[in-house]
C-alpha cells in the first residue's frame, strides 16, 4: 500500500517553512541593527546575556548544536571580540564562555530591534494560541528525542 501525503498538509513541512522564514528574517533584523550575526550566534549571545559564563556543552545543548558546530560558533564570536573563553574557577579543565563588553553592546543593540519585530511577527496570535503552539512544539520535541534514544 502506498501512502501519499500532500506535503503542504504536513505539520513538519509547515514548521520547516516557518523556521526558514524566521531564520531569513533574523538575518535581516540583525543587519538592520548593524550586526552580522547568524541565528545560532544570536542564540548564543542571548543565552550568555541571560546567564554569562556557560560551558560550550551547555550552550550547545540549549540550541541543539553538536560539539564541532558549537566550537565553530564560539570561535567565530571570539574572533570578532564578542565572547571570550575563561577557565572555570571550579574546574580548571573546563572553559566558560563570557560576553565581552562589545558582545553585550551588540546583543543589546540587536535586542532593541528584535523586540518590536517580534511583536510584528506574532501579530494576530492570541496568548492562548501561543501557549497551545508551545505545548504542541514541546510535545513534538519530546517525541523526537524519545525516538532517538
Amino acid at each position: 500500500m502506498t501512502h501519499r501525503i500532500d506535503i503542504a498538509d504536513s505539520l513538519a513541512y509547515r514548521i520547516y517553512r516557518a523556521q526558514r522564514l524566521l531564520r531569513r528574517d533574523l538575518f535581516r533584523i540583525a543587519a538592520r541593527a548593524g550586526a552580522d550575526l547568524t541565528p545560532e550566534q544570536w542564540f548564543v549571545l542571548n543565552k550568555l546575556r541571560l546567564r554569562d559564563g556557560q560551558a560550550q556543552v551547555e550552550l550547545g545543548e540549549s540550541i541543539f548544536a553538536d560539539r564541532p558546530n558549537m566550537t565553530r560558533i564560539v570561535h567565530g564570536l571570539q574572533k570578532r571580540g564578542l565572547v571570550e573563553r575563561r577557565r572555570d574557577p571550579e574546574d580548571g579543565r573546563k572553559a566558560l564562555v563570557h560576553l565581552t563588553p562589545q558582545g553585550k553592546e551588540t546583543h543589546d543593540r540587536v535586542a532593541g530591534v528584535v523586540a518590536p519585530e517580534r511583536d510584528r511577527l506574532f501579530e494576530g496570535i492570541s496568548s492562548e494560541q501561543m501557549r497551545t503552539a508551545f505545548t504542541v512544539l514541546e510535545q513534538i520535541e519530546r517525541n523526537v528525542l524519545s525516538g532517538s534514544e
